[in-house]
């Protein structure tokens, strides 16, 4: 597996584009490298698969953070990012989404990178944190 980046200062976005079959401790490298960056940078990532073959299994993609990741920094987590797949792969891309969300983890799969990019956007804040607290103050004395 091969792999190269680069840097959207304007959207905040690291684009990797990678080619070849997706092995995973090779994967799993380039994303801890990978995410380490946007997380300093506070940028998010789109990963290109569309020129690489899936050899992940299904249950590697359903532990994937917690065998690879959250060891490291919790804060991966909380990195939006998009992968952009082939038809072939669409399907595993979609478990891997849909069992991220279920976990909190922001990725979402696309075959168009228009779509993607839109995903990817950013908005004023990222990643936003509501803090709210709501105080009743009285003077009665009870």
């Amino acid at each position: 597996m091969e792999y190269t980046y680069e840097i959207d200062d304007d959207y905040k976005i690291i684009i990797v584009t990678v080619l070849g079959n997706l092995i995973t401790n090779e994967v799993a490298l380039m994303g801890k490298t990978i995410r380490h960056k946007a997380l300093i940078m506070n940028y998010n990532i789109l990963f290109d698969f569309r020129n690489s073959r899936n050899q992940l299994s299904i249950t590697e993609a359903y532990f994937w953070f917690a065998d690879h990741y959250d060891k490291i920094d919790l804060g991966f987590r909380s990195i939006r990012t998009a992968h952009l797949t082939n038809e072939n792969d669409k399907q595993f891309f979609y478990f891997m989404e849909t069992t991220s969300f279920n976990r909190g983890i922001k990725i979402k799969m696309f075959t168009e990178i228009e779509h993607a990019l839109e995903y990817l956007k950013p908005t004023s804040d990222p990643h936003p944190v509501v803090h709210k607290q709501h105080r009743i103050l009285s003077d009665k004395q009870n």
